[in-house]
């Protein structure tokens, strides 16, 4: 049986683990219970840009799986992460793991966006990750189209949209 402090010492290093994972380090060992100590989660917690790279989800479909299949997030903690009710988490996910049985091949996340940027409701899912990638890390449209798999022109209408909602919200863009 465990003592108080074996317990103890086994939530800081799951803690520990969770927010290395979180940080970028991927190296979580097989055991650690993320859900335990998911309430320490970085609401800025990254997203690869390349999990977006997919003919068949859309973009909330896309970060509801990598959220629940990667980082074995409940949906009641996706749900506070993005501002969006859990059900609808449930509903994206769903539909995601019909469209795409697969886990998805991450492969060098050289652009993340930060998960923050989705709490806004203003904008959609797609349009918060264009205004992102164009604003913050200054990339072309042609750059973002290819990240998200998208054409170009869809990227410049999604960016111009969100650029005439941020406009309308504050009077200025």
């Amino acid at each position: 049986m465990a003592n108080e402090s074996d317990i103890v010492d086994g939530i800081i290093l799951e803690e520990n683990s969770l927010n290395s994972f979180i940080a970028g380090d991927n190296s979580l060992n097989v055991g650690d219970n993320i859900s335990q100590s998911i309430q320490t989660a970085n609401p800025d917690m990254p997203l690869p840009v390349s999990i977006f790279n997919n003919d068949s989800l859309s973009a909330l479909e896309t970060i509801s799986k990598y959220l629940v299949e990667e980082l074995c997030l409940r949906y009641c903690i996706i749900a506070g992460i993005l501002n969006r009710d859990q059900r609808t988490i449930w509903g994206a996910y769903s539909s995601a793991k019909e469209k795409l049985p697969q886990r998805f091949q991450i492969y060098g996340a050289k652009f993340t966006v930060p998960s923050s940027i989705f709490r806004s409701r203003k904008l959609s899912v797609l349009e918060s990750i264009t205004q992102y990638l164009k604003d913050e890390l200054n990339l072309r449209y042609c750059k973002i189209a290819t990240l998200l798999n998208r054409n170009d022109r869809t990227i410049w209408t999604v960016y111009q949209r969100a650029k005439k909602k941020l406009r309308e919200e504050n009077g200025k863009y």
